[in-house]
């Protein structure tokens, strides 16, 4: 019942963001885009520093819930005619739409888990959520973005 209460609360938290988001990506998407990987970094590194800290795991539930924003208010800062500019996003984004909107979900997934993690108190399984969240970031850096 925790993990129901805890995700439907982020859920929540979120439905004012993401409209919020699709106004920025019609202003300038590549600055929003960029202001969103930051903010998603910043995050990232807060929940690193509780995870090498060992705790507290209840420090991790505010991260994960801005990161969760973060990651669904992403895919719309990407609308068509965005690949042009500074930025660093691969042609691919816009080619390849549907795996691009996966990798997203993906990432999306991991944070609800390491979220779910958070919640139960244990720092061993908050360490290994931490660490797949991490790797579905990556995953997207490989294939969508130039190094």
């Amino acid at each position: 019942m925790q993990k129901g209460l805890i995700v439907g609360a982020i859920g929540l938290a979120l439905a004012g963001a993401l409209i919020g988001s699709v106004a920025v990506a019609q202003g300038d998407p590549i600055a929003a885009r960029k202001d969103n990987r930051k903010q998603a970094g910043a995050q990232m590194k807060a929940i690193k520093g509780i995870v090498d800290a060992k705790g507290p795991a209840s420090g991790v539930v505010p991260a994960a819930a801005k990161l969760k924003e973060l990651s669904l208010a992403f895919p719309a800062l990407f609308p068509a005619g965005s690949d042009k500019g500074e930025t660093k996003a691969l042609p691919v984004v816009w080619t390849d739409m549907p795996g691009f909107t996966a990798a997203n979900k993906a990432e999306a997934a991991a944070i609800d888990a390491l979220a779910v993690a958070a919640a139960s108190g244990d720092m061993a399984k908050v360490g290994e959520a931490f660490g797949n969240a991490a790797k579905t970031c990556g995953a997207c850096h490989d294939k969508f973005r130039a190094k």
